[in-house]
């Protein structure tokens, strides 16, 4: 697959996976600080407004992009550069407006959000005031990441992501550490106010890049019509519109989440241990469980494009191997990492997270153990979806995320009823949503594109290496622990766990030649596999 820096598809996936993984470390650690500066108190009123920002977020971080990153590709594909551009200005046009709009949504929306739905008192309306701005800005930078991954040119996204990333460390724990003194909601206002900075930060830097590198998506002597004038915006929103409504299926489930765990626990619980509990769920694990899914959401991102150019072309057997190689490296990165946050979660969650209580500690422990099999299924249902998107069958992933969520809604109202259960209902009601979603997913996109898949090299050498690796990490744990416990014992645990994952995976061979020449630096690995 040739761009114009012939860049392929797991090459842009490595390039935004290892920013996406800069970037989730940096989210992780901006928790693990303001945890520190805001405390627990602070952290409520910091987590309680992203589900809906989240899902005000999906209008326009979700359909639009994947649909401009497929239209533009389509279009450098066949040459069309004045096309690609001609979509990316109706785009950006579009986008603004929406920005706009759930800006002002969450904004004048704050008073029924915080009083209304989630039954808050006014000091929570802050913090949805002070994020609302944000939407806005993501929006606009939405238009112009779309357009660049769809040219396969990932780096762009990359550096804006770890722009926004930097800035809203810095400013956002700044902001906090001096408002804290006027309350936990000043505290966490800060940090919110930081996201807001990082995001318009983030968009000039994502401009200033496609400014500077224009040449590239319209290069000298290229025709400056584009090849047909069909309107834009009909076709971007014929692709969106069902994107949007799968993507939004997530986020409108984990509102309902917020206002169940907070209603259902409420009856049986001190608001104090409610909020305790939330804290030790969003904060101290849900952080942790994000982590490694920013290598399948790269992945998904590089999937659309690279599908959906190869379909444009009328390529099968290209096709077939950028969806398998994609199943396969959603399996190869989603078991060990579920593994390894089953075995070390709670000591990775009291190395990370220094000043937390032994009893919030437990908790976080108990509910890692289930959610750490989350993994998998996430990573399943963001490459599949990709894959699907590609093929051009937007609409069907919303099928399989309606049926998790529904099935997510009916465990919950059964679970967090339960008082023995209580927080742990969301996490297993959060596994449940993810398994059916992407077993219903990989299933549709076998359907669809034919492709026969080999069952011990997609999924039971995963298993294997990761079962070994876990057996491995167990024992260093415990027998580390014994000697020395502390942090130097986790951190020797997860350098053990890395390195009989590695040599299990070469030993049973888990990629062939020919998929680890696809993989940056999978080369060199071939020596090792003879």
């Amino acid at each position: 697959m040739e761009t114009t820096k012939k860049t392929t598809f797991v090459a842009g996936a490595a390039i935004l996976a290892f920013a996406g993984v800069l970037c989730k470390i940096i989210g992780v650690m901006i928790r693990i600080w303001a945890y520190d500066v805001i405390g627990e108190a602070g952290m409520v009123y910091y987590e309680i407004v992203f589900p809906f920002y989240s899902w005000l977020l999906i209008i326009s971080s979700s359909g639009v992009p994947t649909a401009i990153s497929r239209m533009v590709s389509e279009r450098f594909g066949l040459g069309d550069f004045a096309g690609a551009r001609r979509v990316f200005r109706h785009a950006l046009v579009l986008l603004a407006a929406v920005g706009l709009l759930t800006t002002a949504v969450l904004y004048f929306g704050a008073r029924f959000f915080a009083i209304t739905l989630l039954e808050k008192d006014e000091t929570y309306i802050l913090s949805f005031t002070t994020l609302a701005p944000a939407l806005f800005f993501v929006s606009c930078m939405c238009a112009y990441r779309g357009y660049l991954q769809g040219a396969q040119h990932m780096t762009g996204t990359g550096i804006s992501q770890l722009t926004e990333q930097v800035v809203k460390a810095i400013a956002g724990l700044y902001l906090a550490s001096r408002w804290i003194s006027r309350g936990p909601e000043y505290g966490a206002a800060g940090l919110l106010l930081g996201v807001t900075i990082s995001e318009f930060v983030a968009l000039l830097v994502v401009m200033a890049f496609r400014y500077k590198n224009r040449r590239l998506y319209m290069p000298l002597g290229a025709s400056t019509q584009p090849r047909n004038d069909n309107p834009v915006i009909p076709e971007l929103l014929k692709i969106a519109i069902p994107i949007t409504l799968g993507a939004s299926i997530i986020p409108i489930t984990s509102m309902l989440d917020v206002k169940m765990i907070f209603s259902g626990l409420g009856r049986y619980m001190a608001e104090a241990d409610v909020n305790q509990r939330y804290v030790a769920l969003s904060t101290n694990v849900r952080s942790l469980i994000n982590l490694p899914a920013s290598l399948t959401t790269a992945l998904a991102m590089s999937i659309v494009p690279a599908i959906s150019r190869a379909r444009a072309k009328g390529d099968v057997a290209a096709t077939h191997r950028f969806a398998g190689l994609g199943l396969k490296l959603s399996m190869a990165i989603g078991m060990p990492c579920a593994v390894g946050l089953f075995v070390l979660g709670g000591p990775i969650i009291q190395m990370l997270f220094r000043s937390i209580t032994p009893q919030s500690l437990a908790v976080a422990t108990q509910i890692m153990h289930v959610a750490a099999w989350t993994v998998v299924f996430i990573s399943l249902v963001q490459t599949m979806t990709g894959a699907l998107q590609g093929m051009g069958k937007q609409s069907w992933p919303v099928f399989s995320l309606l049926a998790g969520g529904a099935a997510k809604i009916l465990s919950n109202l059964v679970l967090l009823s339960i008082p023995k259960v209580n927080i742990l209902g969301a996490s297993f009601s959060n596994l449940i949503c993810y398994a059916v979603s992407g077993i219903i997913d990989t299933v549709l996109v076998l359907r669809v594109t034919g492709l026969r898949i080999r069952f011990v090299d997609m999924f039971l050498k995963p298993i294997a290496c990761s079962l070994a690796m876990g057996a491995a990490v167990y024992g260093a744990y415990a027998l580390l622990y014994a000697i020395r416990p502390g942090i130097i014992t986790t951190l020797a645990s997860v350098l053990v766990g890395v390195g009989v994952y590695l040599f299990m995976a070469m030993v049973m061979r888990l990629f062939t030649p020919e998929e680890l020449s696809s993989i940056p630096g999978g080369s060199k690995l071939k020596r090792f596999f003879k």
